[in-house]
């Protein structure tokens, strides 16, 4: 027979509690992992930080800026003036460049630049004002001007056919201009009333395109020419428009440089309005419409867009359109996108935003220009993510890179200054956004503002400005620093 000894009993007996009080002990220690009232599970900004840890890999940088200065001023020189994520680098190319420089057209071309072409964002009809147009060398940042008699100069791009474009962000009087061999164009003047140039061999305005507050402003080889209209919405009126030019005569596929100006297609041609909202007939339309698949209206007859599009029926507006770039990407594959960010108003907490259009054929002859426009969003902004300006593709990658024009410390304590951010493609999930963005550059003068991002070719590097610098103590006053962002690597 089995006798059970008092030692053994009590072993017994112990050995449970033990085990209970272990599970007991898991049971506790595993709580905080598990969703509590104090600390709720937030899978949202847990992807956040995984992206912020992964960026190396995802964006081709070491590590991102963490947040935004808060410095209400700085006279730094340039490159100090900025912080960069980690493992890039800023270098000065020019301290020189005009008071309020806005975008870049890099010239001959991404690849190899010598040159960069730039729009000084300024009121040039006056007398003595300085130059709206002008070049930056940038072997040696030396700065020429090129035209003069501008208003609010802000796009500038280099054409498929071997020209530069800019245009002016004034309203109703806004026009773009077209210039051909643009490093023989030195001191010509304007007249904005007439639309001519004091060389017109080398300087014209396209009337053709019509007049608006032109910023935004991507082209197809053909000449087919896509923009917006920075325009606010006010007392119930929409806010600015998204047009498409369509040339009287498209350049053929492969067509080289135009020999002069007058070979353009920019010289002749139909403008039409985008109209999202194609249900019963197209009637769905309006406040509350601003996204989904539309139609482009017209042509529209006119030179002051705005009214010739409402005269059309009504159109589609946004919350201050802005800068425009072509998804390369999408192109490469014969497939036309398009991003612009709708820049809100911090103030008021529209924090803004950034839509992509695609405008790809269709047999549906009910679609004007024989093409089909679909808005979708792809950044929604944030309290830091706010007020996006201009943007830019980085080659190679499909990450769209944002500017910021918000309010900054040295206007209001409680916002940070303006960033710059890299945003993610659209990956396989469900929705349409961007799969996360992260904040690449912050400015230290809480004056001054990011403008004119522009890539290198290679994807590798790219140039941008610093508007509105805190003017004490600069070597040249009322100018704007020109950067050279370098140090990344394409993840494809």
């Amino acid at each position: 027979m089995f006798r059970i000894t008092r030692a053994r009993w009590a072993r017994g007996l112990l050995m449970p509690c033990i085990v209970a009080a272990a599970i007991l002990a898991l049971i506790l220690t595993a709580a905080p992992s598990q969703a509590r009232p104090s600390e709720p599970d937030d899978p949202g900004a847990d992807y956040e930080r995984q992206i912020q840890h992964e960026t190396e890999r995802l964006f081709g940088f070491e590590r991102p800026v963490t947040s935004s200065a808060t410095t209400p001023s700085s006279t730094a020189p340039g490159p100090l003036a900025v912080e960069v994520a980690k493992g890039l680098s800023a270098r000065l190319v020019s301290d020189r460049v005009g008071e309020n420089a806005d975008m870049i057209a890099l010239w001959p071309d991404d690849n190899q630049p010598t040159y960069a072409i730039i729009c000084n964002e300024i009121d040039g009809s006056p007398a003595g004002s300085p130059a709206t147009v002008q070049r930056v060398r940038l072997a040696d940042g030396k700065v020429s001007d090129m035209v003069f008699g501008m208003t609010s100069c802000d796009p500038a791009h280099v054409t498929p056919w071997g020209t530069v474009i800019v245009g002016e962000e004034a309203g109703k009087a806004g026009r773009v201009w077209e210039i051909f061999d643009p490093l023989n164009v030195n001191g010509v003047t304007v007249n904005r009333a007439a639309g001519t140039s004091s060389d017109p061999t080398h300087v014209v305005a396209r009337a053709a395109l019509g007049q608006v507050s032109f910023e935004g402003i991507v082209q197809l080889a053909d000449g087919t020419t896509y923009y917006g209209d920075e325009l606010r919405p006010s007392n119930g009126k929409p806010g600015g428009g998204i047009y498409k030019f369509v040339p009287a005569a498209k350049r053929a596929s492969g067509a080289g440089p135009i020999a002069s100006l007058s070979d353009s297609p920019l010289v002749a041609g139909s403008v039409y309005v985008l109209r999202v909202g194609i249900r019963s007939g197209g009637t769905d339309f309006g406040q509350g419409a601003n996204i989904g698949a539309g139609k482009w209206i017209g042509p529209l007859a006119g030179s002051d867009l705005a009214a010739a599009a409402l005269a059309a029926g009504g159109y589609t507006g946004y919350y201050r359109p802005e800068d425009m770039d072509l998804d390369p990407i999408a192109l490469a594959k014969g497939q036309v996108r398009a991003c612009w960010p709708n820049t809100g108003n911090d103030a008021g907490e529209t924090w803004g935003e950034v839509l992509c259009f695609t405008d790809n054929a269709t047999s549906d002859s009910s679609f004007a220009t024989g093409t089909r426009p679909v808005v979708q969003p792809f950044v929604t902004g944030n309290p830091n993510l706010r007020m996006p300006d201009n943007v830019d593709f980085q080659p190679g990658t499909g990450i769209l890179y944002i500017l910021m024009d918000a309010t900054t410390s040295a206007e209001d304590p409680t916002f940070g200054n303006d960033d710059v951010w890299a945003c993610l493609p659209d990956g396989a999930d469900s929705d349409v956004l961007s799969d996360g963005c992260v904040r690449v550059m912050t400015l230290k003068d809480g004056n001054a503002e990011f403008t004119g991002i522009q890539f290198l070719g290679d994807g590798k590097s790219f140039l941008i400005h610093l508007q509105h610098r805190t003017q004490d103590g600069r070597a040249v006053p009322h100018t704007t620093d020109e950067l050279l962002v370098s140090g990344l690597k394409i993840r494809r």
